[in-house]
């Protein structure tokens, strides 16, 4: 909901029963827990992770990297 709230267009990709995009993850994440998320090519983290670069103003300027870099 927090990406939704900023007006970002974003991909939901499901591992639940792909084990080879559940594995890409991982070795992408290094982490085994859902969700997993990425802005372009840089790990974010979790929802947490999410909410606290947001909370500390950095998730603005990441997400205004990502849409000048395509």
């Amino acid at each position: 909901m927090l990406l939704k709230k900023k007006g970002v267009d974003y991909t939901d990709i499901s591992i639940t029963a792909d084990n080879v995009r559940r594995q890409e993850m991982i070795e992408r994440s290094g982490r085994t827990s859902v969700p997993q998320i990425f802005i372009g090519e840089t790990h974010v983290g979790g929802f947490d992770d999410l909410y606290a670069l947001d909370k500390s103003g950095e998730l603005d300027a990441l997400l205004a990297g990502d849409q000048q870099q395509g």
